[in-house]
């Protein structure tokens, strides 16, 4: 009895629960199609594949094998024995070690108990397994084990000292009507969804928002930008926090599919191959890797309407769809109410300026709200200055007209912003474009917070758009802040540097000093460079002269200076003056300038046309009668002077100092006696 007791102990032992399920499972899952089928062994190999997990230490007396079975069952059932796995605990697979058919339950329990001092539970039993719901039975694996499964693992017995319990696994599939077989639940039903047009002027409002909140971008370390590689620099929401502001580029790709359907750039001088050209320029110098990027926005419906009529935001800001809801008497009072069939078999507003029904509205908001972005951010210290690389131009846009290439005043509009949204008091607008910008003096024409300066080319009005003379000096509140430099004379001799330094010397410089801007935006038109035709300017003006002009503008409003993208036609001349623009603004000294422009004075015509300018401004501004007399020299002459009287004033204040230091050491005063300040005897 304490053999059989010994021997059920050994059973148990080595009868773990999940030893025959883990091994054989991946076996059984292999050679059978549905693990929902059964394939059932005959009773008496069931039965010795059972008693055959007894170890040969600790096996029961034997007996003979023709009492256990005939000849062939027990030669079938040794040619199929398991092999031990070294990773398990061990299994004895001897086919002589069987279980003594006269064992009973309440026999092995007891022989537990003594042997192991705990009473057996029933996952010990033989034939026995722990519930596991997703799990089928192991005496059901048993039974789906085919012969030639067991056959294929024999292999020489191995011996384990340490029996250790496997752990369960949850691999097999789930049962029928378990929870997490269910499907999600049903989605809840959504509200009804406004019409597309409106949701796009909801999500445009709500980034305009987010845009103009005051907020230091330089923290901010998780945004997801807009990084387009190394070339194209670390966008504004991904700057690191260590780093101080630094230059702001704005640009869209958006802008560029603005053109007319004709699809012939040849006819059409403002084209998407100006954007094109700067932008590579600017990634193929390094300079945008320098610069921080902005993320692109469209300026909402709210934004267009500080500068321009509701009939005229809508007009050129929607699509069809919502400019057929608009109100009649509105559209009315427009200068415009329909477009017009261009010669090259497009759509225009006029002749020159083209109009697509797809994307013109959506690359004239971009163009609004890039630059709207870049002027609050400048202004909120996110960034130092900034550049925007922006298509269509806006400074000929009034407030209800669209005209020469512009359908929105961006500049205009995002010194309207500053103002009323962030209390901006003091803005400098510079208009160097050679053409004049018509819209910016409309609407800041009676306005005397925001200081205009128009550099143009005039002809006494008989360039386009042919306003701009130098007595339009401003209305009302506004007299004396719309400064317009109407250069005449037409093309003889085109003007150049010299008369662009002279302007900015004897007018510009000491007007906005004396005005005193928190921000300056520049209207950045190229059109004065050299390369334009007569009739798109003709000036010749270098790059390294606009770079020159940025560096000049800051000086003000502690280096906040914001360009804006507006004319510019001539590919190789705007790319230059883009790329020392962006220089300039990022801190590098800019280029010379030719040494004959430097030593030159300039034309008589151009004296001429600052004369009137002083003239016309004068009662306004004191400071120019001082700076008249520069008008008429070179800059180097012009330097020379301003030298010399810098060496005059030292020169005069050290004699009034050296004066007054004897007085001051014998006690003597002017007004005093020469007793005064004597001790009494």
């Amino acid at each position: 009895m304490n053999n059989l007791a010994s021997s059920s102990i050994s059973f148990v032992v080595a009868s773990e629960p999940n030893l025959l399920k883990v091994r054989l499972k991946q076996r059984v899952m292999e050679r059978r199609c549905s693990p929902m089928t059964k394939r059932h062994l005959p009773p008496s190999l069931k039965k010795k594949l059972l008693s055959s997990c007894l170890p040969p230490s600790e096996s029961p007396p034997q007996e003979p094998p023709k009492e256990l079975s005939p000849p062939c069952e027990t030669e079938e059932y040794q040619r199929h024995a398991l092999f031990s796995s070294p990773s398990m605990p061990n299994i004895s697979l001897a086919a002589h070690h069987v279980l003594s058919p006269d064992l009973s339950e309440a026999a092995v329990r007891a022989a537990c108990t003594a042997r192991l001092g705990m009473p057996l539970t029933g996952q010990m039993l033989p034939g026995t397994l722990p519930f596991y719901p997703s799990l089928p039975a192991i005496e059901s694996e048993h039974e789906e084990t085919p012969l030639d499964t067991i056959s294929e693992l024999q292999e020489p017995q191995q011996s384990r000292g340490v029996i250790r319990p496997l752990g369960r696994t949850q691999s097999s599939p789930l049962p029928l009507g378990h929870p997490l077989l269910e499907g999600p639940p049903p989605p809840a039903p959504q509200p009804p969804q406004p019409p597309p047009e409106e949701q796009e002027q909801r999500d445009l409002e709500l980034r305009a928002n987010e845009s103009r909140s005051i907020r230091p971008l330089s923290r901010a370390l998780s945004s997801p930008v807009v990084h387009l590689g190394v070339p194209d620099g670390p966008p504004l929401s991904r700057r690191r926090a260590s780093s101080t502001p630094t230059t702001g580029l704005a640009y869209d790709s958006q802008m560029l599919k603005h053109a007319c359907i004709c699809g012939n750039n040849a006819l059409h001088p403002e084209h998407a191959g100006r954007l094109q050209s700067i932008w590579s320029r600017l990634l193929e110098t390094g300079l945008v890797s320098r610069c921080d990027r902005l993320r692109p926005r469209k300026a909402s419906t709210q934004e267009l309407q500080t500068c321009h009529s509701e009939a005229h935001a809508l007009l050129y800001g929607t699509s069809s769809m919502n400019r057929h809801k608009m109100d009649m008497s509105k559209l009315s009072s427009l200068p415009v109410t329909a477009f017009v069939r261009l010669p090259c078999g497009g759509i225009g507003v006029d002749t020159d300026t083209t109009w697509n029904e797809i994307y013109t509205a959506p690359a004239a908001r971009m163009a609004v709200g890039c630059t709207v972005d870049l002027a609050v951010r400048t202004w909120t210290g996110d960034i130092r200055n900034g550049f925007a690389v922006v298509r269509p131009p806006g400074h000929h846009a009034e407030p209800q007209q669209a005209m020469g290439f512009c359908f929105f005043n961006s500049v205009a509009i995002a010194a309207r912003v500053l103002q009323r949204e962030h209390r901006v008091h003091k803005i400098l607008i510079l208009d160097w474009g050679v053409h004049h910008g018509n819209g910016t003096q409309d609407i800041f024409y009676d306005d005397p917070r925001v200081l205009v300066v128009s550099l143009h080319r005039h002809d006494d009005g008989n360039f386009f758009p042919g306003t701009g003379s130098p007595g339009e000096c401003g209305a009302g509140a506004g007299l004396g802040f719309n400064v317009n430099i109407a250069w005449s004379g037409g093309l003889s001799p085109p003007l150049g540097d010299a008369e662009y330094l002279a302007a900015f010397r004897s007018v510009v410089v000491p007007i906005a000093r004396e005005f005193g801007p928190d921000i300056v935006l520049v209207s950045a038109g190229f059109d004065a460079t050299d390369g334009h035709h007569p009739p798109l300017g003709g000036y010749k003006v270098s790059a390294a002269c606009f770079g020159y002009m940025t560096r000049q503008l800051m000086q003000f409003a502690r280096g906040r200076v914001v360009l804006a993208l507006e004319g510019g036609y001539d590919l190789p001349s705007i790319c230059d003056a883009a790329e020392e623009c962006v220089r300039v603004l990022l801190g590098d000294n800019p280029s010379p300038m030719a040494s004959a422009e430097l030593a030159r004075a300039p034309c008589a015509n151009a004296v001429v046309a600052l004369q009137k300018v002083i003239g016309a401004h004068g009662a306004h501004w004191p400071c120019l009668q001082e700076a008249a007399k520069a008008a008429a020299c070179s800059f180097n002459d012009a330097a020379r002077n301003e030298k010399d009287d810098k060496d005059t004033v030292s020169a005069m204040a050290s004699l009034s100092m050296q004066h007054q230091t004897p007085n001051m050491v014998s006690g003597y005063h002017p007004g005093c006696s020469p007793d005064a300040g004597r001790p009494s005897a």
